[in-house]
């Protein structure tokens, strides 16, 4: 054995001797080994992309040496602090189930949210490309096929929340680029792209009622809008209670699977759940009959995370966490097998939208 043999094979070393509980998977891995399908002595390395690459190996507290550097006998690799979550490697990732990995990211997140100072705002910005179309017909019965064309639209939007949220808010949308011609079975020229008033402009409000003549109107401080801290407060910490209240929630759209899948997902979008919250909601997702691991790696805005979905034949919704540090990262929907939009094809997506929290000294 080279020394650079014996330095891979220090790679991972506390991971093969972690006492941590994965039942589940020691035991994917020991039959696995059994049948000759994961060598045990020598893994071939698996390429992952650099920012994966980098969590995990800081993670797992290791130092790569160069092969004409590495000593005859390396060093054990430092074990992490006692406090620190571990971390999931890729072929761990690769075996879990969609329940598992939810449940691991539920355990690493961190259990405090950075407080506000005074003056202080947190800031959410919601960054992601949206469908937008048209649709002709005259009607349901028409015997011919629907005509309609779809554009995607990169869109920006930030807003600011201060402290005390009955304060007034400031929300801020901004496009980016031009749009983009997804298809259609009518000429473009027949199928122009117009733009939504609502996608760009600058607004405030207290407690972040941006349209104040939309109806039903919002309520400041109301415990059923997921603007407000009185939202989450009031929710149980409990899986099984969590998922019968998105059951409830849902009760107007039937309570089906997809119904509280979406329900869920658009409620972490909003950015402000809690964080001794959502490691409960994770799990309540988790029970949701359907909900499978859909891509074990997804990329948006250069966060890479697992993607959790929900499809049918119309689409395929997908949220997507970090199993490592439990951050969600956003969502996407994609086109089914059987979309409404026919001239898309399976798998298009949608929309795409990620998720990012700060806190800053300043409004706007």
């Amino acid at each position: 054995m080279t020394n650079l043999d014996e330095a891979l094979d220090l790679l991972h070393r506390e991971d093969r001797t972690s006492t941590r509980p994965l039942d589940s998977v020691r035991a994917k891995v020991i039959e696995a080994a059994a049948t000759n399908v994961i060598p045990m002595r020598r893994r071939r390395l698996v390429p992952v992309t650099v920012a994966a690459a980098a969590v995990g190996l800081v993670a797992a507290g290791i130092v790569v040496v160069k092969a004409n550097d590495a000593p005859p006998q390396a060093p054990p690799a430092a074990a992490p602090p006692a406090s620190a979550p571990p971390s999931v490697t890729e072929q761990e990732v690769q075996l879990l189930s969609a329940a598992e990995l939810l449940d691991n990211a539920a355990n690493n997140i961190k259990t405090i949210d950075q407080p506000l100072a005074p003056g202080q705002y947190r800031l959410i910005t919601e960054h992601g490309t949206y469908s937008r179309g048209m649709m002709f017909g005259s009607s349901v019965d028409d015997p011919q096929p629907l005509k309609g064309a779809t554009y995607a639209v990169e869109l920006k939007y930030q807003t600011w929340i201060p402290a005390d949220v009955t304060q007034e808010w400031l929300n801020r949308r901004t496009q980016i680029g031009d749009a983009k011609w997804l298809g259609g079975n009518v000429p473009q020229s027949q199928a122009p792209y117009q733009n939504a008033d609502t996608d760009t402009g600058e607004r405030r409000g207290r407690c972040g009622d941006f349209f104040p003549k939309s109806q039903p109107r919002k309520v400041c401080g109301s415990a059923t809008d997921w603007d407000s801290p009185e939202f989450y407060a009031t929710l149980p910490r409990d899986p099984a209670a969590l998922y019968e209240w998105l059951k409830r929630a849902t009760a107007g759209r039937g309570s089906t699977p997809k119904a509280m899948f979406a329900h869920a997902t658009e409620i972490l979008r909003a950015g402000l759940m809690p964080a001794d919250l959502r490691d409960d909601w994770y799990r309540a997702i988790a029970k949701i009959e359907g909900v499978e691991v859909s891509a074990r790696q997804v990329t948006m805005d250069g966060r890479t995370g697992v993607g959790f979905s929900l499809a049918d034949d119309l689409e395929r919704t997908e949220l997507v966490i970090s199993p490592d540090t439990g951050d969600f990262i956003g969502d996407r929907r994609l086109t089914g097998p059987k979309s409404e939009y026919t001239w898309l094809k399976e798998g298009t997506v949608l929309t795409s939208t990620t998720i990012t929290t700060t806190v800053v000294d300043s409004i706007g």
